[in-house]
Order: structure tokens, then sequence, then C-alpha cells
């Protein structure tokens, strides 16, 4: 086995934290493998495929026609700005689909699983890498089963991105059109799920670190890599071990350049600082007491200032409350 394949690191962090931008920055470095935007194996496949109740057949197809076919190929779609992969392109996620599907019978634990289908991607996407470091996944559950990874992989290494919780709401909800609207009945679901799922985010940035321990598990704020990119990138580069170079500072997918994920449809070629403290013009007031109530001790230990009384976070919290008591199948109706 190729040493570097011994060597992953995770990027974890809730939605739209910058996870996406983080991966593309590393993205750029010829030590690296990094596996673009979000491979969804972690939600998508890992742990539910993992079980023995699906045949080999079933588990192949999961990774192959909808990790490769629709999901990578669809993130391959966005930086070549064009709503159709090009022919290169297509051809090499061909190529990756056929190497992953080559996998013996001996191989088929999900650890041995996840090198195969990384070693695959490298060869089909970087051939001519001689000398590569690590390889770098993010899916924006990973840092649920950090654990299991850390036993998994002993050499792995994890970066957690935190972002200030209003902003992270804010950047949530100019996506309700274009994106989560498609997967929620209501808006104020979207709200419950950033409560849930982000404050999950905090809490875990908070024990993996003790668990897993600081020469593994790096937690890093996306307020400090959009305001100083250059010092964080240095830290980071350090951090898994691989050198310094200004291409950390241009991110790319796939070697093609990117300019970011954005729901207002502006495009970037570095990290941005432009949304960074901004809440307080893109969510209504009582969204951000909400918030901050639900945050409050993790965002004091994170280094994130609160504005509102604690007697206004919580006529918030009972606010929102009156919805979710009735919001579930399960609710008094």
């Amino acid at each position: 086995m190729s040493k570097y394949l011994q060597n992953p690191v995770f990027i974890c962090g809730h939605r739209k934290c910058g996870t996406t931008m983080l991966i593309s920055l590393f993205d750029s470095s010829e030590q690296t493998i990094v596996y673009p935007d979000d491979s969804g194996i972690f939600y998508l496949y890992f742990p539910r495929y993992t079980d023995n109740k699906f045949t080999r057949e079933e588990k192949l197809k999961r990774l192959t026609d909808l990790l490769i076919k629709e999901h990578l190929t669809d993130i391959l779609s966005r930086p070549v700005q064009t709503k159709k992969i090009s022919k290169e392109l297509k051809k090499k996620c061909l190529n990756f689909y056929h190497d992953v599907n080559l996998i013996s019978d001996k191989d088929f634990n999900f650890k041995k699983i996840l090198v195969h289908f990384i070693r695959c991607f490298a060869k089909n996407f970087y051939p001519n890498r001689s000398n590569i470091k690590v390889w770098i996944e993010k899916t924006t559950s990973t840092e649920i089963y950090a654990n299991e990874l850390s036993e998994l992989f002993p050499n792995a290494k994890f970066i957690h991105l935190l972002r200030d919780p209003r902003d992270n709401w804010a950047s949530l909800k100019s996506g309700w059109e274009k994106r989560y609207k498609q997967y929620n009945d209501d808006i104020k679901r979207l709200k419950q799920s950033m409560i849930e799922r982000g404050r999950m985010s905090f809490e875990l940035a908070k024990y993996n670190k003790k668990i897993i321990g600081k020469d593994r598990y790096k937690v890093v704020r996306y307020e400090d890599i959009t305001l100083n990119p250059e010092k964080e990138m240095k830290k980071l580069a350090r951090f898994i071990g691989i050198s310094y170079s200004e291409n950390l500072l241009s991110p790319t997918i796939a070697g093609l350049p990117w300019k970011g994920n954005n729901f207002t449809g502006k495009n970037f070629n570095k990290p941005s600082k432009e949304n960074v403290g901004k809440w307080n013009e893109r969510i209504q007031k009582e969204d951000a007491m909400l918030i901050e109530y639900h945050f409050r001790e993790l965002m004091e230990n994170f280094g994130y200032k609160q504005v509102f009384s604690l007697k206004d976070q919580q006529k918030a919290a009972a606010e929102h409350y009156k919805w979710f008591n009735f919001s579930t199948p399960f609710s008094a109706k």
C-alpha cells in the first residue's frame, strides 16, 4: 500500500461552515489527494451500507452509481461553469467507476473499501502526483464518526471547522429557495436542524479534541481562515504534514478553478470575509436570539460574543418551541 493511503485527513464541520472552501484550498497542493467537495460517504454509504444485510453487489452499486455517477459528476460540473461535465472529466469518472468495481471480496470491509475508493480516485484524477503525503476527505457528518475513524486509521488527523452560528444560519437561510426547500416542509424545520445539528458540531469540536488529542484533532474557526488565510493555511499545512505554498490560497476542485458555493451567485478566487459578522443584516433579530440561547456556553467557549440578554434569548426560544411542539408526527394533534 502506498504510504500516503495510511495518512488520511478528515475535514469536519456543519454544512455552510467553510468545509468546502478548505478542502478546495488543499486541492492545490502537489502533496495531497483531495476528494472533491463533499464525498457523501458518511451519509450516503456509511454506516448503513456496511451492514451485512446488503449484498456485495448492492454495496458496490451504492458506491459507484450514487457516489460517482450522480454525486461526483454533479460536483465536477461546477468548476467548469457548465451544466454538462466535460468529456475529459466524464472519461475520468467512468474509469474511476470501473476501477472501484474491481475491489476483491477479501477487501470488502469499510476501511479497505474507503482506501480502495481513494486509491482509484488518485489513479484517475491525479496520475502524475508522485510526492503525495496525505489524502483528504470531507463529509458534513464526519465529526460524528471521528472516534471510530481515529481507531480505524491510527495516523488519521482531523480538522474541524466552526462558524459563528448566527452567520451559519444566515448562510443556510439564503439557500432556502435554491436548495433546502426541496428537503424541508417549512423554513423553521431548517432552523431546527441548524439548532440541533449545528450545536452538536460545536459539542463534538470540544469533546473530540479531548478524546482524540490536540496532536490529531484541530479545531479552526471559519472567521480566522477568511480574515488571515495565509497564517491559518501555514498552520494547517504544518499540522497535516505537507509543505506550505501560495497555491494553498487558491481554491480548486480536481485541479480546476473553484469560485465558491455561496447562494448569492458571487464568485471568489480566494477565501472571502464578505459575510463574516453580517448575520445582523441577513437574519431576523429573533433568530439571532434563538441561536444565542441554544449555543450560549458553546459560543463563549469558542470566542463568539453574544449580543442579547438571557431574557430576550429565552423569549425567542419559547416562541420557536410553540411551533416545534406541534411540528412532528408525534405531536399532540
